[in-house]
């Protein structure tokens, strides 16, 4: 996967609690940027927005569609409802922009989306890049306009405060029990905000989002997929045979559990999570992540490059843009078939 290692990665971090269910459908651009975002040849002007998933079928039935900017602009949006939500219920809020800060990685983003190969020829999967960004916003430090109000409150008065902003929390004494986003109208001012702003969705429901998330998952399993991932590895064994990868998932993977080993990140991976998943847990030293060594970070580099190139050629070899289109425009069909509302929303 030559082109969604940054955006993946780069979200990692946010503190903004409620960003997790932005209409209900994070899962769903997380899937299309699968399905669409890798392999797509700048030579074939006929499959020129493969690379891009606010171009596919799902992006127009699931409505995520959206610029960072007018993204940005909604969310701007939704903390001037909770300024007043949170008022109503007795609590001073300050709006917060938990965007700022983050333009290098959206520009780097939207680079990565619309010119995929000439991205990777500079920066690989942005492995390297995405930790050279991150220090230089080091010194950028977040902070919440909120934060001082809270400190005043007492503990009891820290819980109500929340229970106002993102509802009542339920926390299950089940191990590994997998969490249920409640709906919209259970997530206190939040909600209600983002239903003011964003207006009501098919994806507000949970039941609906646990349903997509088995059709998304059943896609990225699709015989046709699965094909082409195994005649993908041949590709990448036969030009390094050293390379065991399966899929190009775990290549990028891979290169990020290598930063996170050479930064002091202890990684913990268990291989059955109850449903046939896998646990990845990390654990980073108490006084912050270690600072890598220029000489190791470039032999990073240069190997990230070269397995980026591989898997490039590889993925044109296998035609998995173009096969993971057909996939994803199946899925849309299905999920047009099984939930007709989404083609009235």
């Amino acid at each position: 996967m030559n082109c969604t290692a940054l955006s993946a990665r780069s979200g990692h971090g946010s503190t903004e609690r409620g960003a997790r269910s932005r209409r209900g459908a994070a899962a769903a651009l997380s899937l299309a940027v699968v399905l669409t975002a890798c392999g797509a040849s700048n030579t074939d002007q006929a499959d020129a927005n493969l690379n891009d998933p606010t171009e596919g079928p799902l992006a127009k039935l699931l409505g995520y569609d959206i610029s960072p900017a007018d993204q940005r602009a909604k969310e701007l949006e939704v903390q001037q409802v909770l300024v007043e939500c949170m008022k109503s219920e007795g609590w001073e809020y300050q709006p917060v922009d938990y965007s700022s800060g983050t333009g290098d990685f959206a520009a780097e983003f939207e680079e990565q989306m619309g010119d995929p190969e000439g991205y990777g020829e500079k920066f690989g999967y942005g492995v390297v890049r995405s930790y050279e960004l991150q220090g230089g916003m080091s010194s950028q430090t977040f902070e919440d306009p909120n934060q001082e109000y809270m400190e005043t409150l007492s503990q009891a008065e820290m819980e109500d405060y929340q229970a106002a902003l993102y509802g009542e929390q339920s926390y299950s004494d089940v191990p590994d029990e997998e969490f249920v986003m409640p709906a919209l109208e259970e997530q206190g001012c939040y909600g209600a905000a983002q239903l003011e702003v964003y207006g009501e969705s098919p994806f507000n429901d949970p039941d609906m989002q646990e349903r997509l998330n088995e059709l998304f998952e059943d896609a990225e399993s699709d015989p046709v997929i699965t094909q082409a991932y195994e005649q993908w590895a041949t590709c990448m064994a036969d030009r390094d045979p050293s390379d065991e990868f399966t899929n190009p998932n775990e290549v990028v993977n891979g290169f990020y559990e290598r930063l996170d080993t050479m930064q002091g990140i202890q990684t913990e991976t268990s291989e059955d999570d109850g449903s046939g998943g896998v646990i990845v847990s990390s654990e980073a030293p108490l006084d912050g992540t270690d600072e890598i060594d220029e000489a190791d970070l470039e032999e990073l580099r240069q190997d990230e490059l070269a397995t980026w190139t591989d898997d490039w050629a590889c993925q044109q070899d296998a035609e998995l843009a173009k096969l993971r289109r057909e996939v994803e425009q199946r899925l849309a069909d299905d999920l047009l078939a099984e939930f007709p509302e989404l083609g009235e929303s």
